[in-house]
């Protein structure tokens, strides 16, 4: 099942930037528009097609739900989602990363992250990876650091017919108050697309 809302009935070109594009409602219903629905887009990003929207969960929590239609096996798509030392590779913020895997499908991981390079604005946080192959779902979950007082993520794979899989991603994160929200919204957007595209790549090619 999907994480989302169904995309806007009316979907046009927003606005192109380099190789992502994004589709956005028209402005025809704008009297209706609440700045604190949740904000649902189609992203155009190195080749695919992104589903990404961003929830206002209360004044600092967000979150974030989306995914990508991979033209590969729900096998390739999980070594592509659980290879943690490829993370760097599909997320070109990371600054240092070391993983230490456990037994029973765990493993824990260091990471280092630049918010904003301008501010020199980086986030420290170990992430706890926990793996449930039945359920085709792998969890993030903050154990410490800084950077985010909250961070959960999961990928979830749906396998199609097709022989495609549908890779869905969601978060939920209250950044620290030192941290511009507005900033960190805007790191996300740019962020997730790049890799839900990039995991994309990589499991195609297995």
């Amino acid at each position: 099942p999907l994480l989302w809302g169904a995309p806007p009935p009316a979907l046009r070109p927003a606005r192109a930037d380099g190789a992502a594009m994004v589709l956005a409602p028209s402005a025809r219903g704008l009297g209706d528009w609440n700045p604190f629905a949740p904000r649902a887009e189609r992203i155009r990003e190195g080749g695919c097609e992104v589903d990404f929207r961003m929830e206002i969960v209360h004044l600092t929590k967000r979150r974030v739900s989306g995914g990508v239609a991979i033209a590969a096996p729900a096998a390739d798509v999980w070594r592509a989602v659980t290879s943690y030392e490829r993370f760097p590779d599909f997320i070109p913020s990371i600054i240092s990363h070391d993983v230490r895997r456990g037994g029973a499908g765990r493993a824990v991981i260091d990471q280092v992250s630049q918010l904003s390079r301008r501010l020199n604005m980086r986030s420290q946080m170990t992430l706890e990876a926990v793996e449930s192959p039945d359920a085709r779902s792998v969890t993030l979950r903050r154990v410490s650091g800084h950077g985010f007082l909250e961070f959960e993520g999961q990928y979830s794979l749906s396998p199609r017919p097709d022989g495609s899989t549908y890779l869905g991603y969601s978060v939920e994160l209250v950044p620290c108050p030192i941290f511009p929200l507005p900033l960190v919204e805007q790191k996300i957007r740019k962020e997730v697309p790049k890799m839900l595209a990039a995991m994309s790549r990589y499991a195609r090619r297995l």
